[in-house]
């Protein structure tokens, strides 16, 4: 397809969609038919169908929902031996939960071992993200080793995040004063999708950390619908959840001990598929995210999912814009941490 073509579908794509989501859609239905749906426009050109906003206070795509659809797209342009195994993005603008995302895959390599895909998702005319995804022929282990999984109280023992939520707003007083400055931050940023299910492990100690150390958070999550026995589903799945917790990682925390987020967005995120076989649906996997460090307001989090059973299947990386508020700025005033994306 030439380039004025693809600008010209990117416009009549830009037009308001039915499928967005709004107050009446269910957030619980199967993804593969809403968030990581794509509709096929043309020879690797694909356009979502719905779009899932990181809070619903704004009008912001959720930024994992991106990362799971560009994925979505690059598989469907690669042969079924090959299995994604890393993914590198970049978040350059907001995008319009009111508006389709159009997906161009461009062939970048096929090789005999390895084949890569560049994906760019357009709105509007202007590329609002950018990524390149390696897929492997899968090949039998010649070494091997992983990081053991943390020994953390099974999901069973853990607090669900809706569960919380509602104890937050129903008894504010069974939440410390750390955890309730914790969850507002984290709540300017993101809300926790009900497109799968979020299990806390020992929050209390997270927001009662240091400030000059490293620091960790880590959840259960799994999806709410069953995905079936296609494996570059669950990938994409895995992409989609990978997305929520490493933003919240050094904010909650600092939120905890008094700092004042005036804005965050996610400026890049990547991630590594060590094992292709895994489920994301049928039982908790464990995500720990791990904020190295802080500077010039930007922050490092690295992240290692887990399957139950301990084996370590994938990880992520992702640097994140964090500004606090402005001190001239009036309290009360609309916050401007509305989305994941770079504005």
């Amino acid at each position: 397809m030439e380039q004025e073509e693809v600008e010209e579908m990117s416009e009549i794509s830009t037009q308001p969609q039915n499928g967005s989501e709004d107050e009446d859609f269910d957030e619980k239905a199967d993804l593969l038919n809403t968030f990581l749906d794509l509709e096929e426009l043309d020879t690797d050109l694909y356009r979502s169908t719905h779009q899932l906003r990181g809070r619903k206070a704004h009008n912001r795509v959720y930024g994992g929902q991106v990362v799971g659809q560009a994925l979505m797209a690059a598989h469907r342009t690669i042969d079924s031996e090959f299995k994604a195994h890393s993914l590198h993005c970049n978040f350059l603008y907001a995008a319009d939960a009111d508006r389709p995302l159009l997906y161009q895959v461009s062939r970048i390599r096929d090789g005999r071992s390895f084949a890569t895909r560049l994906v760019r998702a357009k709105q509007g005319g202007r590329a609002i993200f950018s990524s390149s995804i390696s897929f492997q022929k899968i090949e039998p282990d010649s070494i091997t080793h992983q990081q053991r999984i943390p020994d953390v109280p099974p999901p069973e023992e853990c607090e669900d995040a809706q569960d919380f939520l509602r104890r937050l707003i129903a008894d504010p007083k069974t939440v410390s004063v750390e955890g309730q400055r914790a969850a507002e931050a984290y709540q300017q940023v993101l809300d926790f999708p009900k497109t799968f299910r979020i299990k806390f492990i020992k929050p209390r100690a997270y927001v009662q950390g240091a400030l000059d150390e490293p620091m960790k958070f880590a959840v259960w999550v799994k999806n709410n619908a069953l995905l079936g026995e296609v494996e570059h589903i669950h990938h994409c799945v895995a992409a989609f959840i990978s997305d929520i917790a490493p933003i919240g990682t050094p904010i909650a925390i600092h939120a905890a001990k008094g700092f004042r987020l005036g804005m965050a967005a996610s400026l890049d995120h990547s991630m590594w598929i060590h094992h292709h076989d895994f489920k994301i649906d049928d039982d908790w996997v464990l995500y720990e995210t791990e904020s190295t460090i802080a500077a010039a307001c930007r922050a490092l989090i690295h992240g290692k999912m887990w399957t139950r059973d301990g084996r370590m299947v994938l990880s992520s990386t992702q640097e994140i814009l964090i500004r606090g508020q402005r001190d001239d700025e009036p309290v009360g005033q609309k916050k401007r941490s509305d989305s994941t994306f770079l504005r």
